[in-house]
């Protein structure tokens, strides 16, 4: 039994379920990546030891809560920006990704075999949520960090996220 035209599971309903949560994604990627630059930020600071210079672990939290302040903020005005993708932009998506025209997907309705469509893939847009391009500064110096200091613990680069970590790591040196 093939499901009817208008049947949720119908292919062209399908398809455009389908790329609405693509286009979804899409735009919420920008709000997510702050974090993601914050995280790798974080780990290159550990790598370098930047955190065990710091001469306490509520200084090493203060630069922390610094850091996700700043990510939330960026996030917000990202989210800001955030618009439900329309009709015509998911029907004008789902025809892009199958070669199609728009009209010829609006047509599709009224047939009863509707032919597989294909759902593209997100596009990345972390570029959109990483404007000052940190993510390449935060790469270059963990290549950099690896190339002159060689591997390093991961326990180094865990100290990072946790302050508890750096008080331990004061009283091991003394």
């Amino acid at each position: 039994m093939t499901p009817s035209n208008r049947s949720p599971f119908a292919p062209l309903n399908r398809g455009l379920f389908l790329t609405r949560l693509v286009m979804i994604w899409e735009r919420l990627l920008p709000a997510l990546s702050p974090f993601v630059v914050l995280v790798l930020l974080i780990s290159v600071a550990g790598q370098w030891g930047l955190f065990e210079r710091l001469p306490t672990p509520s200084a090493h939290a203060a630069a922390l809560i610094v850091g996700f302040v700043l990510a939330l903020i960026a996030a917000i005005r990202a989210l800001r920006r955030f618009r439900m993708p329309g009709f015509t932009e998911i029907n004008a998506r789902l025809a892009l990704d199958n070669g199609l025209k728009p009209e010829k997907l609006l047509a599709m309705r009224h047939m009863k075999d509707q032919p597989r469509l294909k759902v593209g893939k997100p596009k990345a847009g972390l570029a959109q949520g990483d404007p000052f391009a940190l993510r390449y500064i935060a790469l270059t110096a963990a290549i950099f960090g690896f190339v002159l200091l060689g591997p390093v613990p991961l326990s180094k680069i865990e100290a990072a996220f946790c302050p508890a970590a750096h008080s331990l790591m004061l009283a091991s040196r003394n």
